[in-house]
């Protein structure tokens, strides 16, 4: 009997600790939408948003006008749209873990390619 409650137990916490969170479809409102300090809603998205919008040859403006402005405004690189989607800040002001979408783009302005740059102290 003790075996069988182990047993229970340890498969209990596997099912919780391999769980993925349940993605959902791309929503430009949402997306642009922060909740207090983060855009807790943006990691959700990412699947859909790559695999239905961001296609190889949407152009820098259509991706601008679907994601809003760039979050990481860099004037030396506008070939290139970052976007925030997650920053853990732990117990401190700084972070300690973040997530951001990178996008790129070719010098005619087709996107060419599209990353998760992901960051932990």
């Amino acid at each position: 009997m003790r075996n069988i409650s182990y047993i229970l137990l340890y498969t209990v916490f596997l099912s919780f600790t391999s769980c993925k969170p349940e993605q959902t479809k791309f929503n430009p409102n949402q997306w642009k939408t922060r909740n207090d300090l983060d855009y807790n809603h943006r990691e959700l998205m990412i699947e859909d948003l790559s695999k239905n919008y961001l296609k190889p040859g949407i152009k820098f403006h259509e991706v601008e006008n679907l994601l809003g402005k760039n979050d990481f405004a860099n004037e030396q690189d506008s070939l290139q749209l970052q976007y925030e989607i997650y920053v853990d800040y732990g117990i401190d002001i700084d972070p300690i873990e973040t997530k951001t979408l990178i996008i790129n783009f070719a010098s005619d302005s087709t996107l060419t390619k599209i990353r998760i740059d992901h960051w932990e102290k």
